[in-house]
This record gives structure tokens, sequence and C-alpha cells, in this order.
């Protein structure tokens, strides 16, 4: 009993005595900077580092929203000495959002003379897009994030003290009273602690040690070419040999085997840096930036921008190849006389993409947050990592596109994929048993997602497509209901099994040359028509109609398709031409083996530098090409490690087990 109330009265007291220091070091910064006693250059640079202005440049350009102030000046700042000759406090870089109790405001902003109190409220109407605002509280906090440095010693409530006193400078001459609001978990200071690894992130350095071990011992076994271990074991290890992936993964055989679909390896790689190069654009609307409203604007005015506004293009093309070889696979094991079995299907396909994926989520759940640091750092990085934490395993069931909030971002995809495979069995079935009612299922199960996808954006008005400036104001609409919708996201992803039935019968097609040209030119025609009039709905004169957007919503995605069908059939029959080589081509090979690790990676990447950014940028076309092909260098070392640690070794051990060729056997007939 003695000993609990001793730890509790030591507590409080050790609470008591940091909320003391704290005031204290408050009171001295304002007493410095309110002139009650001389200057000091700790309490000026302070200030120095935060966010001062009410309303800085470029408001209407959401310059307002993220205010960074000067991370680094904040972290170097050390306060006055101690007795022992020791800084009291260092420097504490915080956010916060601005509040304002509103008093006097609300009584002078109807007088005449009140110039600059209407400009405010006229800018704070267009910034919140709220118009009124003011009229529904006495106290409103603006959804923006700020900077303060205050002392280290303080908790929240002393780095609001600070903030207050910051925002009251510029508050007094329009009527208004300070009263910002802190946001939770965004302070850092060195030596905060923040930095020790936690049980997950050290669990993970020890599996990448152990990792790295294997690799390392595999890698030997594979160049000594030792004996002595029985041969699963032995296949186990050589699984993970370095020498034996990374020749596997620039190996590119001079002729491909007649099953082989060499073209796919193109369309993948190109669709991996359409991707790329789409969100190397899209990281322009994370702040800080100085432009992001008349960059977008004129962007989405450039005709030559249209591959980047529908980008979106690109993933269809990955719903398409994986509608593609979920059939073609099979039927072609089922040509040879071997059997379709559902519960392998299932297995491997689900351990196969989710071993790389749960690699993923582990490390941003865990070690990711503690590879850098910035004034972003805690919006971005260390929110996704407390999303990671509370859905890793809606993650690795792929519910997240429909359930909770997605911790890897881009595994929407991979979520609407995976049910679409997990379904395909009732397709692949009827196709190798009665492929008449197979494809029969497959045409109404086609025009059912298209009359759905219809009717949804018809009924509920949405618009064409993912829009960037949307008059219908339905974009999170759009979103919510359409964007990660499993049924009307499978247009492609049916076509291309439909294309997958069709090439796996081997049927012979002989065209004369007219006829070839014909087809090249309707192709291109589809897909550059699907690319190039998303234009049309970023117009100045354009006028929003629910039948116009359903007919596009609905028809884009079976055009596209149609259009990737005509360019895979005729590369398989001998009609591709100069583009079959392109596609073919042996450095999009290796890219193609590579693309799996690369989505899985390259929004790391992306967030991860953005979050770093000390200063606030005018970006440009120019500026965005120089970031993606910085991104392509940063990537690549990630991607390496997934693939050749996890992703190829997992792969092959699959294989092995499944019975499916692999690196170990070195067989000719892998597509993927």
């Amino acid at each position: 009993m003695k000993t609990a109330l001793y730890l509790i009265l030591l507590v409080t007291t050790s609470t008591l005595t940091v909320k003391c220091d704290c005031d204290a070091d408050v009171q001295d910064y304002i007493n410095s900077l309110s002139g009650e006693t001389s200057p000091q250059m700790w309490s000026l640079e302070m200030f120095d580092s935060s966010t001062k202005f009410p309303l800085p440049d470029a408001t209407l350009e959401l310059s307002t929203a993220i205010q960074i102030a000067n991370f680094d000046e904040c972290l170097a700042v050390s306060g006055p000495l101690d007795t022992t000759g020791h800084p009291r406090f260092t420097g504490q870089y915080c956010q916060f959002s601005p509040g304002y109790d509103l008093g006097n405001f609300l009584r002078n902003i109807s007088q005449p003379s009140s110039t600059v109190q209407s400009a405010m409220s006229s800018m704070m109407h267009l910034i919140t897009r709220n118009s009124n605002i003011f009229n529904k509280a006495q106290t409103v906090v603006l959804p923006f994030f700020w900077a303060v440095c205050a002392p280290s010693s303080c908790g929240p409530e002393g780095v609001k003290r600070v903030a207050d006193f910051n925002m009251q400078f510029f508050a007094n001459g329009l009527g208004l009273q300070a009263n910002t609001s802190v946001v939770q978990q965004s302070c850092y200071y060195d030596n905060d602690g923040s930095r020790n690894l936690d049980a997950a992130s050290w669990s993970f350095v020890v599996c990448v040690v152990l990792l790295v071990l294997v690799i390392l011992f595999g890698t030997a076994l594979d160049v000594r070419n030792f004996k002595k271990l029985p041969g699963w074991l032995e296949n186990i290890f050589l699984a993970f040999s370095l020498k034996r992936n990374f020749d596997e993964l620039v190996r590119v055989p001079e002729k491909l085997a007649p099953s082989q679909i060499g073209c796919v390896h193109g369309i993948r790689a190109l669709s991996m840096l359409w991707i790329v190069f789409c969100h190397s654009y899209s990281s322009t609307t994370l702040p800080p930036f100085f432009n992001v409203n008349l960059f977008l604007s004129e962007v989405s005015k450039s005709w030559y921008m249209a591959p980047l506004l529908n980008g979106f293009m690109a993933v269809d093309s990955f719903f398409f190849l994986s509608g593609l070889l979920s059939v073609y696979v099979p039927l072609m094991e089922s040509s040879k006389g071997r059997s379709f079995n559902v519960f392998k299907y299932y297995a491997y396909r689900y351990l196969r993409i989710t071993l790389p994926l749960a690699f993923v989520t582990w490390y941003l759940s865990s070690v990711h947050a503690y590879l850098g640091n910035g004034p972003l750092w805690a919006i971005y990085v260390e929110t996704g990592k407390q999303l990671c934490v509370q859905n890793w395993l809606p993650t690795l069931f792929y519910i997240t596109n429909y359930f909770y909030q997605h911790c890897v971002t881009q595994a929407w995809y991979l979520c609407v994929d995976m049910q679409l495979a997990l379904l395909s069995p009732l397709i692949i079935f009827p196709l190798i048993k009665w492929p008449r009612y197979g494809l029969a299922a497959l045409a109404l199960l086609t025009a059912a997602s298209v009359a759905g996808l219809f009717a949804v954006t018809f009924v509920e008005q949405l618009p064409w497509t993912a829009i960037f400036f949307d008059s219908t104001g339905k974009s999170q609409r759009f979103y919510d209901i359409v964007y990660e919708n499993t049924p009307l996201r499978a247009t492609p992803y049916l076509c291309g099994m439909g294309l997958g039935y069709v090439i796996a019968q081997k049927i012979k097609v002989r065209l004369p040359k007219w006829a070839v040209l014909v087809g090249w030119l309707v192709s291109l025609a589809l897909l550059t028509g699907v690319v190039f009039i998303v234009l049309v709905p970023y117009r100045d004169d354009f006028i929003y109609r629910p039948l116009e957007a359903a007919f596009y919503a609905s028809l884009h995605r079976l055009v596209w398709s149609l259009g990737l069908c005509w360019i895979v059939w005729a590369c398989v029959n001998g009609f591709g031409g100069f583009i079959n080589d392109i596609l073919t081509w042996k450095y999009f090979q290796i890219m193609s083996k590579l693309s799996f690790s690369a989505y899985l990676v390259h929004l790391c990447v992306i967030i991860g530098s953005q979050s770093t950014s000390r200063t606030v940028n005018n970006v440009t076309n120019f500026e965005v090409l120089y970031w993606f092909s910085a991104f392509l260098i940063l990537i690549l070392p990630y991607t390496l490690f997934l693939y050749l640690a996890v992703e190829m070794p997992s792969m092959q051990i699959l294989r092995s087990a499944f019975g499916k060729s692999g690196v170990i056997k070195r067989s000719k007939e892998a597509i993927n």
C-alpha cells in the first residue's frame, strides 16, 4: 500500500514539475517577445520558425491549408541555460489548426468602414467553401495545419499557449481572439523518444536480418553446389539464392515458347510506368504547394495532358491482363490433360499475392515511420502507420475496398482483382467443360457490369470518370460507390477472360493486309478516343448532362478493353509487326517481372519523399518530370529487394509445393 502511494505521489510530482517547467518556459517566451524582458535569440528563433501570418500569399491556391514554417530552425533552438550549464529545453515542432473567438469581428463585420474585416470574411468563405461559417458559432477552427515552435518541456496545453500568442499578434487588428487547436501526436523534437523502435519494428528488423542470412546461405549453397541437404530443404534455400534469382530476372529467352504471350510484358511494363507517372503528378496535390490550383487548371486545359487526366486506364489494363491469364493458363493446362484444381488455384493465387503484400504492410506499420522526419511526416507517414496498425488484417483479407480504410493505398486494386479471381472459377469451369455456356455467361456478366455502371452514373448523376475539377460536386460519391466497386470495375477483367479463351483455342486465322491495317487503325482509334475524349468535361463551356456521363462511364472501359483485345490477339497470331517487336522488347520483359513489386512500393517512396519536404514548391511540368525521373530511380532498390528477397523466393517455393514449374526447374512455359 505504501509503495503504491509512493508511486502515485512520484508520478504526480513529476507531472507537476514538468507543467511548472513548461509554464515558466512559455512565460519567458511571451515576456521576451512582448517587451517585458529584453529579447532573447532563442525566443526570436522560435517565433521565426513558426507560422505567423493568418492569410499568407496565394490563399486561393490553397497555400493556406498547410504552412510548414521552418522545421529545422525550430529543432535547432536551444533555450536558456539552467544551473548545470545545459539548455532548459530545445525547440519542439508541432502542428496546430488556427482558431478564433470571433467576438468583435462579428459585430464589426457589418459596418461599412470595416473593409479589412469584410475582405477577410470573403476570403474565409472561399477557403472553407462555407458561406455560413461565421453565422453558426462564436468560435471557428479552420481545417488547416500550421506550424508552431514551442519549448520541448511542454505538452499540448503549453504548445497551445504559444500558438495562441503567435496568432494574437495579427488577430488584434481584426477584432479576433486566437483560440488554436493543437493536432494530436504532431509534435516532434530531437531525442523525444519517438525514434525508439517499437516491438513491431524490432520484429521486422529481426525478420529482415534472418531473411538476409537465408539469402546469403542460399547463394553460397548455389555457388558452391553443396549436396549435403535433403532435396526439399535444398530447394527451399535455393529459392532464396540471390545469384539464381537475379539471373532469372535478367534472363530473356532468344525465342519465346509457343505457349507464351510475349506482348503482355510490354503492356504490363508500360502500364506500370504510366501509373508512376500519374502518381508523380498527383503528388502535387499534397501540400505545401504555392500554385496547385492554377497548375492543375492549366494541366486540365492542355490536350497533351489527356493521358495524365485519364491515367486510370492503366489500372484497367492490369485488370484486363489479369483476366486474360486467369483463363488462358488453366485452359492451356487442360489442353495438356491436367485437371483444374480450384483449391490449388485459390491457395496459390492468395499466397502468391499476399506474401509480398504482407511484407510491405508490416514495413509500413513498423519501420517506415522511423526512416525520416520533416514538417509533414506526422500528417502523411505517421497517420499511414496508424492505419496499418489498425487495418493490417482486413488488408490481407482484401476487403478494404468495402470496409475499413486502406493501409497500402494502392491495394484497392488488389482487393478488386482478388475478389474477381475468387469468382473466376465460376467461368473457368464452364469454359473448360461447356464452352458455349461459359462464353454466354461472360457476355451476360459483361453486359450486366456495363448496364450497372450506366444506371448508377445516371441515377446518382456522377461525373464521367474521376475528374480533378468536377462541376457536379460528386467526385467523392464517385469514389465511394464506383471507383473501388468490384462489379462495376469488372468489365476489363471479363473481356480479358474472353480473349484468354480465344487465344487458348490456337485457331489459325489468315487475314489480308488491308484487314490487318483496318484492325490496327480501329484499335488505335478506340484507345486514343477513350483517353482524349475525357478532355470534354474539362472545357470551360462544358455543361453536365447525366445521359452523356452515363454513356461514357459505362462504355469507356469496354471500348478500352476491345482495343487491347486486338493488340494482344494480333501479336499472338503474327499480325503485330513492329508493335509486337516493341511490346516484346527484352527490357520490357525484365520490367514486367518487377512490376508487381514496383506497384507495391512506389507510393511509399513518393509519399515519403513529399513528407520530408522543407519548402513550399511552385510546381511546373518540368518539376514533375524531374520528380518522375527521380522516383523511378528511388523506387528501384526497394523494388529489387522486395522482388529478390520476398516475391521471387516465395513464388518458387509455392510453384514447387503446387507442382508448378519454376526457376529451379528452369521451365520454358512460365508466363508470369
